[in-house]
């Protein structure tokens, strides 16, 4: 299903918004050491989307004519990360790749063979974000920490007010943020954010065009961009000064709850594609509905969706399961998404591989050895790391859950659990 474009032209309101400092300071934190707080950073201006009368595209003209000063952050910022939750993954190559969590960063350079602790503390981190094996950035909801020699060393970053949720760097100095907003547990996007850009590392940050309400963004290049906010996703092929509409409310949920919108996940993908996920709102009958799409200069195609609430209309294709989990985006072409599905038995975690730019929709069974799928890493469709949790519930006696890393080579045939945490 080919979803028409919406244009919205991006006007700013005539205010340069200076955002308070979340901290005093910024520090360097040595492999195992904790991390410590924060300190200032200084934004630009910024634009809400408004959509033009006759639904074309505007530039953005510089702003702004009165300044006004963000509240200070608030101590316990909403949502946490579980304990002992890897709710981050990403490998930049066959060998080198890193995991991060409430308490952990974990690198391996031998494709998971070894993974080595290279910071230890109450970090609640919720995402991993490298562009090299060297040059890479680690976000949750309280800190930012930046590292350019593979994590050996790790320093905290500066950050405005409201606190970033998640990061996207396109080049050692070039990168984008979604900041504030509330819900933000895990790997789940935040909802209510407002788009950051830097250009210095993430060392300090400006306030940049979107649309409002903004929960998850990456970029191509400078120019090609994605975001999801509001439960939709949008596009940029000018660095942001105006986003297009892709897909329409038709992603999200008819069952009549009290949300009314969805979570929109977006990761990037060569050629200035991108695949994404449309998650909730609500949930009936142990099933939640989410939408999968791909993405490109085109517009938007839903490429499956889950049926108990998308019977009748959208993509014919089911989803993996009946809850939806993390995904993968391998390349323009392929991506590789992973559900959970509580009714269907413990243990239960379905994943599928989309090909040819989401025409074929491959059911590759259940990822071995995890119940609850956090995050996922793949570089090919044979090729892949899943971070999760394995809870048993015995006959007699409680219930026990641990944290994992798996991988496979063979495209799922086998899933081998190269490392775990403590028994909870």
């Amino acid at each position: 299903m080919r979803i028409r474009l919406i244009a919205f032209a991006l006007v700013p309101a005539g205010v340069t918004l200076a955002l308070a400092g979340c901290g005093s300071g910024s520090n360097q934190a040595a492999a195992g050491a904790a991390a410590t707080a924060g300190a200032t950073a200084t934004a630009g201006s910024a634009a809400p989307a408004t959509p033009s009368a006759a639904a074309k595209a505007t530039a953005a003209p510089s702003s702004a004519s009165k300044t006004m000063t963000a509240p200070a952050c608030r101590s316990t910022q909403t949502g946490t990360v579980e304990t002992a939750a890897l709710t981050g993954l990403q490998f930049v190559s066959a060998a080198q790749g890193w995991a991060v969590g409430q308490n952990t960063i974990l690198e391996t350079s031998d494709g998971g063979a070894h993974w080595v602790p290279q910071l230890s503390g109450k970090l609640n981190l919720t995402s991993v974000d490298f562009i090299s094996g060297q040059d890479g950035w680690a976000v949750g909801s309280t800190a930012l920490l930046a590292t350019t020699d593979g994590g050996a060393h790790w320093t905290q970053l500066s950050e405005p007010c409201p606190l970033i949720r998640s990061v996207h760097f396109i080049s050692p100095e070039t990168g984008f943020a979604v900041a504030g907003g509330s819900d933000v547990s895990g790997s789940t996007p935040a909802y209510g954010g407002t788009v950051l850009a830097t250009s210095n590392g993430g060392r300090s940050w400006h306030a940049a065009a979107a649309p409002a309400d903004a929960q998850t963004v990456c970029f191509s290049n400078k120019q090609n961009g994605w975001l999801g906010a509001d439960g939709l996703l949008y596009r940029t092929s000018d660095g942001g000064q105006v986003w297009m509409s892709v897909t329409t409310a038709g992603g999200q949920d008819e069952s009549g709850g009290a949300d009314d919108t969805a979570a929109m996940n977006v990761e990037c993908a060569a050629n200035g594609s991108a695949w994404a996920l449309s998650v909730g709102p609500g949930a009936a009958m142990s099933q939640e509905p989410h939408v999968g799409y791909h993405a490109d200069q085109s517009g938007a195609t839903a490429i499956f969706a889950e049926q108990y609430f998308q019977a009748g209309s959208g993509p014919s294709a089911q989803s993996p399961g009946s809850d939806a989990g993390p995904f993968s985006a391998i390349d323009s072409a392929e991506a590789v998404f992973i559900d959970s599905c509580p009714a269907c038995g413990n243990g239960t975690a379905p994943w599928d591989v989309a090909t040819r730019s989401g025409a074929t929709l491959l059911k590759e069974g259940n990822v071995g050895s995890i119940t609850e799928p956090g995050a996922a890493s793949f570089l090919s469709p044979e090729t892949g790391w899943v971070a999760g949790t394995e809870s048993v519930y015995p006959a007699s006696g409680a219930s026990r859950s641990q944290e994992r890393i798996v991988a496979t080579t063979d495209g799922g045939r086998t899933w081998h659990v190269q490392w775990a945490g403590p028994w909870m």
